[in-house]
């Protein structure tokens, strides 16, 4: 799978495959919001580790970020009582995987994944088995041809980073 990176005013285009996105903790956010940003002709899949499903389409929004087609899977202790939202434990890497998967078949239009923050998974699961999960996913919307962006936080997670580097068509660090 070939992968073409475009950039044009402060945002990232990218065009099919899968990349691993490794930014400092406080360019974070301005990634995610970029991603999401040329996702938007895509039905996104938003796999968030660190923040709540609700906390994240405030801050989304404020940035001016269209939420109504996003999925989103809430890996946080956030607000369970949302029935709109996915609620999984990010020690259950199973369910998590299948329900990724679950999104992806459901989903008829042209579909991507965005996973914040792929180190997160560390703090729940050893690196085996973030790097076991990475490999899985990667593979899978590969084969779907869904494209997938990862986002972790440079200081974090080195190791984990250094394991799934072959996992993804592209790595960028910024």
């Amino acid at each position: 799978m070939r992968i073409n990176t475009h950039y044009n005013k402060g945002v990232y285009k990218f065009e099919m495959g899968s990349i691993l996105l490794i930014t400092p903790v406080e360019n974070l956010q301005k990634r995610i919001n970029e991603t999401l940003s040329s996702f938007q002709d895509t039905t996104p899949i938003y796999v968030s580790l660190n923040k709540s499903q609700k906390s994240t389409e405030e801050i989304l929004r404020k940035a001016g970020i269209k939420t109504k087609k996003i999925f989103f899977i809430d890996c946080t202790k956030g607000d369970k009582e949302d029935r709109e939202t996915l609620h999984i434990h990010p020690r259950n890497l199973e369910s998590l995987k299948y329900a990724i998967k679950v999104f992806i078949k459901k989903i008829k239009e042209k579909k991507s994944i965005l996973i914040d923050s792929l180190s997160t998974l560390l703090i729940y699961n050893s690196e085996k088995e973030v790097a076991a999960f990475t490999k899985e996913i990667t593979e899978y919307a590969s084969d779907k041809n869904v494209e997938i962006i990862a986002l972790s936080p440079k200081t974090e997670g080195e190791e984990l980073l250094n394991k799934v580097f072959n996992f993804f068509s592209k790595v960028i660090k910024k």
